[in-house]
């Protein structure tokens, strides 16, 4: 009887994770088409150099801790071998507000943040 329990408890709690990460369109109020331009503009802006760099990749994300929720990540690698330097716009889905960083690292980053080598 305990081992049902145990069960049923796993069961329902992986039924509420897999409802938490669905994505509802209502939450989207900028596109990924949008948001691609949005972000374009905003990298030309902050970054007077992003012609030394290649569009990689755009992604729906959400960091935990950031209130801005939602929001769509487009990423520019580095033109120049070794290709360790990147250009990072979030354009946030809610209200199209944008945050631009820049990023080195020795790994190329995924854009599928579950696809990194074990």
């Amino acid at each position: 009887m305990k081992a049902l329990s145990v069960s049923l408890g796993v069961i329902v709690f992986l039924a509420l994770q897999v409802h938490a990460q669905d994505l509802e369109s209502r939450d989207v109020r900028v596109t990924l088409d949008a948001a691609l331009s949005i972000a374009q503009r905003a990298a030309t802006t902050a970054f007077p150099d992003l012609q030394g760099y290649l569009l990689y990749s755009i992604t729906p994300r959400v960091l935990k801790g950031d209130s801005g929720g939602l929001h769509w990540q487009v990423r520019w690698q580095e033109r120049a071998f070794p290709h360790q330097r990147w250009l990072v716009v979030r354009v946030y889905m809610k209200d199209g507000h944008t945050v631009t960083a820049r990023e080195a690292g020795t790994d190329l980053p995924s854009p599928d943040p579950g696809d990194r080598p074990h």
